[in-house]
């Protein structure tokens, strides 16, 4: 830095100057439209997955209410499988089967 900045600056340092700010002013120009074209391919892939994303959240919900049904199943199969012992057994009572043992 101290080549650039001198006490009597000559014609040659000011137009040095010029072109690395010229080539700095340049870069900057690239440097937007790439940021512009990086912004906008990240919202075309937020569009994209915004329907796989909603389908994700669906599918936990669906296994949230599965697994209540899954809860409020089992007793119920317990309560299915005593009624049916029940009602087997009153039926071996009305027509006088009896059960023997092996």
């Amino acid at each position: 830095m101290s080549d650039i900045v001198k006490l009597d600056p000559t014609t040659t340092d000011l137009g040095e100057l010029r072109d690395r700010v010229g080539n700095l002013e340049e870069g900057f120009g690239t440097f937007q439209t790439e940021l512009a074209e990086n912004t906008a391919a990240t919202k075309r892939i937020e569009g994209n997955t915004a329907e796989l994303i909603e389908a994700f959240a669906n599918v936990k919900g669906a296994f949230k209410v599965l697994n209540w049904i899954g809860k409020f199943a089992r007793p119920l199969g317990y309560i299915a499988g005593l009624l049916a012992a029940v009602a087997s057994l009153w039926t071996a009572y009305k027509t006088g089967t009896t059960v023997t043992p092996k």
